[in-house]
């Protein structure tokens, strides 16, 4: 079983956006696409977050 992504800092969102850049280098599989979900559910978590924290 795979653990989910999550990511706490912003180094982590750094390096979840190089991950999508070198998946997006990659040919297309279900795996790649299972990966870019959950990396884009992690960063877009991380985002909701941190804006909720400064606002």
């Amino acid at each position: 079983m795979k653990l989910p992504i999550v990511i706490h800092t912003d180094e982590d969102y750094e390096r979840a956006q190089q991950r999508v850049e070198e998946l997006n280098a990659m040919p297309d599989s279900p795996e790649k696409e299972r990966e870019q979900q959950a990396l884009a559910e992690a960063m877009l978590a991380f985002e909701l977050r941190r804006d909720e924290a400064e606002g």
